[in-house]
């Protein structure tokens, strides 16, 4: 079963099933989530899973009752588990270390003290101090701050700017496959060293964080480019000047480049969901710059069986379904995400492809995705 903490559970079907699965798919939610282990999942996973059995049987009433007010007060499913689950680990918590009876009442009240006001609202340029699942505080201004300003001190080390970095994480996490940290973090780090273990740390739990936004956009079916982020309202006016969500369709389509071997393994040539997707990056790439932007127009006047759209007709059309195009991207990529109900056992190698992390046939000695592999190489460099 795949947990998605988003969607309302099936109660007679979450109940019918084994407890060690119920709560491996919750752990296997989180583990997408933060870009943790499986394993080390359990302790997060435990209290949501209480939740949600609470939930599923209407026992103890007032956990129902708190989730319904909180998605009646605009708080989203996903904010409301986590903050819920928050409650059900401090009651658990109280129970093991005070060696006293589990306390029903102190639960209860708990639950009902629960504010919707105070629960963080998700929106990446709003200062908030609320801890998504995993212990990572819900992504804020200063999380944004901390990734600008990394990005500007290291340009020249072929470090992603800020709106590069939002698109390419947000392919990262519209892809088939899950992406460990430890890959995407090399490739949006370019050849930079951290200065020192404070750098380290706030830069890594800012992507961390972006990351998990991004997650949850997905999830809720809203478009993940942030505010400063988000196209001019004149389309020509982003063709003619650099600017942010120009740099953030570079990311994108750097990002799907990157992941292309995925993608391929997936969608079928010429199928519906290939020709959508195919559609979706045209798009990104029109908006890279002019420069792109009249390549395509180039190009659709070269496939036109009459008038072609002109650079004004064609950047307008395109405008008008931006945001159709980012859910559409996210979509077509969780529709091919598959979360296994259970370990899976080991197989034999069989592709002849370049993973990621094998050396680059090049014979340069460096890794595949750091050489030829890396996002911005010709084509013809790229397996």
């Amino acid at each position: 079963m795949e947990y998605d903490p988003a969607a309302p559970i099936d109660a007679e079907q979450w109940l019918a099933l084994d407890e060690g699965e119920r709560l491996y798919a919750i752990q296997c939610w989180l583990a997408e989530l933060t870009g943790s282990e499986i394993e080390d999942c359990v302790l997060e996973a435990v209290p949501m899973l209480a939740v949600e059995n609470q939930i599923a049987m209407g026992d103890p009433p007032v956990t129902r009752a708190t989730l319904e007010r909180l998605l009646q007060g605009g708080i989203d499913r996903v904010a409301a588990i986590q903050v819920m689950s928050d409650v059900m680990a401090d009651s658990l918590a109280a129970t093991v270390t005070q060696d006293r009876p589990y306390d029903s009442h102190a639960y209860a009240r708990a639950m009902k003290q629960i504010d919707p006001a105070e629960i963080p609202f998700d929106d990446p340029n709003h200062e908030t101090t609320g801890k998504p699942a995993g212990g990572l505080a819900a992504f804020n201004t200063r999380h944004r701050q901390a990734l600008i300003e990394f990005a500007d001190r290291h340009a020249d080390e072929g470090a992603m700017s800020w709106p590069e970095t939002v698109g390419f994480l947000f392919a990262v996490q519209s892809c088939p496959d899950i992406v460990m940290p430890s890959e995407w973090m090399e490739v949006v780090q370019g050849e930079v060293v951290f200065s020192d273990f404070d750098e380290a740390k706030a830069v890594s739990e800012a992507r961390m964080a972006l990351m998990n936004w991004i997650s949850d956009r997905i999830h809720q079916g809203q478009p993940a480019i942030p505010a400063d982020c988000a196209p001019d309202p004149e389309p020509m006016r982003i063709l003619e000047a650099d600017n942010n969500f120009s740099r953030w369709c570079a990311g994108i389509t750097d990002g799907h480049d990157w992941l292309a071997q995925s993608w391929d393994e997936v969608l079928k040539i010429d199928g519906d969901d290939d020709r959508l997707q195919s559609m979706t990056l045209i798009l990104f790439a029109f908006f890279t710059g002019r420069a792109m932007a009249e390549r395509v127009v180039e190009q659709f006047a070269q496939n036109a069986a009459g008038s072609a759209p002109s650079l004004e007709e064609l950047a307008k059309s395109f405008h008008d379904n931006i945001q159709q195009a980012v859910l559409d991207y996210a979509a077509i990529g969780q529709l091919y995400r598959q979360t296994p109900s259970a370990p899976p056992p080991p197989q034999p190698v069989r592709s002849t492809k370049i993973g990621r992390n094998h050396p680059c046939p090049c014979g340069s000695g460096r890794k595949y995705k750091k050489c030829c592999g890396r996002p911005g190489a010709a084509p013809e460099e790229r397996d």
